[in-house]
């Protein structure tokens, strides 16, 4: 990698398009990152020749730079003659984003768990597949911590439940199949633990997903990927589909079968 400045040069296509100034540089690094033309490691030009380069105003410059540093695209350190240091590339802009959308409830629950039977169940197949044996240890651990948090509460249990499945998604190998698994996790269990804790027995509760668990993670450690996935289906139905309407509750069972799994009598 360089250590000196680097920008592909600006054509007039990216002049025309750009609706204002600051945007215009944005969308350019945007795309010279997308090309591989930029790479992590890799300066922009300083802002006096950004300034220069694009023919806009220095507090242009600056608006742009103050995106890709948002994007966490760049580093900027105002006066380095260097330019912009170009990041590695990171997965949390996406989170944040995912996150704001279930915040803002534009995401419904019957959908947050639709999407998670979906992407459980293939993340199961995928940990039984790829797990090693340290993963293992460190289920088996937690499985004993969120035992051990049963006397605690049942919002400490469940912070010990999204861990488990966090293990999992680690195991599966699937960095984006771990970010888009935890903000749903996270937005299921912020959406719908009053709702829980309020209308069950927790210590009935705590048992069952704790026999579920112990059930996955057998499953895993078989390396028997259907038994898994279908188990990841059937779990997430037997918890949820008492909290959703009707139509949502169909698609559900419809979700569970596809895997061979069984519905509750």
């Amino acid at each position: 990698m360089s250590g000196g400045s680097r920008l592909p040069p600006v054509t007039r296509s990216t002049k025309d398009q750009a609706p204002r100034a600051y945007q215009r540089i944005v969308d350019h690094v945007e795309a010279a990152v997308a090309a591989g033309e930029l790479s992590p490691g890799d300066r922009l030009p300083s802002e006096r020749e950004l300034v220069a380069k694009f023919g806009v105003a220095r507090s242009s410059v600056r608006e742009a730079l103050r995106v890709l540093e948002s994007k966490e695209l760049v580093r900027s350190r105002p006066g380095d003659p260097r330019g912009p240091l170009v990041l590695p590339f990171s997965l949390e802009p996406m989170r944040r984003s995912m996150a704001m959308l279930t915040s803002t409830r534009t995401l419904t629950l019957p959908e947050l768990i639709q999407f998670r039977m979906v992407v459980d169940a293939s993340t199961n197949l995928m940990a039984a597949a790829r797990r090693t044996g340290a993963q293992l240890i460190a289920m088996e651990r937690n499985i004993a911590r969120m035992r051990e948090s049963m006397t605690i509460g049942y919002e400490v249990f469940g912070r010990a439940d999204l861990e488990f499945h966090e293990l999992i998604a680690e195991a599966a190998g699937n960095k984006f199949i771990q970010v888009c698994g935890d903000v749903a996790r996270e937005a299921i269990l912020e959406l719908i633990t009053r709702r829980i804790v309020d209308a069950e027995d927790h210590t009935a509760l705590m048992l069952r997903s704790l026999r579920h668990h112990g059930a996955v993670f057998t499953a895993i450690a078989d390396r028997d990927g259907h038994r898994a996935s279908r188990l990841a289906r059937e779990g997430l139905y037997d918890h949820y589909a008492d909290h959703v309407d009707d139509e949502a509750r169909t698609v559900l069972e419809a979700l569970v079968l596809e895997v061979g799994g069984r519905l509750p009598r």
